[in-house]
């Protein structure tokens, strides 16, 4: 007679098994097959973080600021750097903070595995150093074009700007570390993502506020020409506001030196008789568009100014800001502090 099975249903004179030893069986069974299951997961993870074959080595990787890391992930795999970007992305957000990510130029020797890869980008490889871009508070998008177009090698100043038709404001300034080479697509890309990482926390006092986003760009794009520092800048905020509100007209010199193309001590008297919408001594209200890219500073002065009874400002010829509740005292600060 052959032997018995290891767990047959029945026994060896022909009854039924007991439910334990059938439980024992179908325990054992499926023992078997998680255990199979558990190693081929395992044996796929182990593949999925190993260099590829054809792995880029002395290849150049950058790592733009304000990158995010499924773009950054989705791009290495484009580059045949990593075998899966999902497998990167979980070993970043697991076990790193991917907010530490550092912004580089990265060149790889020799094959590395996603695990290496992660060490790598929360070290930095800065010595491949990026270019400092600073895109100054209040500076226009022409301006930013043309200086780009001296930093950056093979960007095209008039791509840019046809790109940014229309979204004068809304490129964020602030200090930039770029790759040598940067199109102007990308720039405009990350200027305006800057845009709305950095500025979308304000839109619920934004929404409070009497006047819509876009004008409290336009208004806070004049600040940085007409304020300096913070305090005027709240200062000033406060009386163009309340000229607004008057419906006084806000006679402000920084739009016309947008319009024509002029620094301020370059203006003219004639210049303020030139008939545009953006000329504020001829129009009530606000100019139709923001005369440059506001920063923080100067969103944050619309949204909170600084309450005071002054109606009128001059900054004097020793940089000091002086402000004046009536005409008459505004033309007394002119002639102290002016000329």
């Amino acid at each position: 007679m052959l032997p018995a099975p290891a767990f047959p249903n029945y026994t060896e004179n022909g009854s039924p098994t007991s439910p334990l030893r059938r439980f024992l069986r179908r325990a054992f069974y499926a023992g078997i097959v998680l255990a199979a299951i558990t190693g081929i997961a395992l044996s796929y993870v182990q593949h999925i973080v190993t260099p590829p074959n054809n792995f880029p080595v002395e290849q150049e990787f950058v790592i733009t600021e304000g990158a995010t890391t499924v773009e950054i992930t989705e791009a290495l795999y484009a580059a045949g750097f990593v075998r899966s970007p999902f497998a990167l992305y979980a070993i970043l957000v697991m076990l790193h903070d991917p907010r530490e990510l550092k912004a580089s130029t990265y060149i790889f020797s020799q094959p590395l595995s996603a695990f290496e890869l992660a060490e790598r980008f929360l070290l930095g490889d800065y010595g491949n150093d990026l270019v400092r871009f600073v895109h100054y508070e209040g500076e226009s998008r022409k301006f930013l074009a043309e200086r780009a177009g001296q930093v950056l090698r093979g960007f095209d100043a008039e791509a840019f700007l046809a790109l940014t038709e229309g979204k004068e404001g809304k490129l964020f300034p602030d200090t930039y570390l770029l790759p040598k080479v940067f199109s102007a697509p990308e720039l405009a890309a990350l200027l305006e993502e800057t845009y709305e990482s950095r500025v979308g926390p304000l839109r619920p006092a934004m929404f409070d506020s009497s006047l819509t986003e876009e004008e409290i760009i336009i208004l806070a794009s004049i600040l940085e020409r007409e304020a300096n520092t913070p305090q005027s800048k709240g200062m000033v905020a406060d009386i163009l506001l309340r000229r607004l509100e008057m419906g006084m007209p806000l006679q402000v010199d920084a739009s016309m030196e947008y319009v024509l193309d002029k620094p301020l001590n370059e203006l003219l008297a004639s210049d303020l008789d030139v008939d545009s919408p953006y000329n504020t001594y001829l129009n009530d209200g606000l100019p139709p568009t923001p005369i440059g890219n506001p920063g923080l500073t100067a969103i944050q002065a619309v949204l909170e100014p600084t309450p005071s009874n002054y109606l009128f400002y001059i900054t004097g010829n020793d940089g000091v800001f002086y402000y004046a509740e009536t005409y008459a005292q505004h033309k007394r600060n002119i002639d102290a502090y002016l000329r």
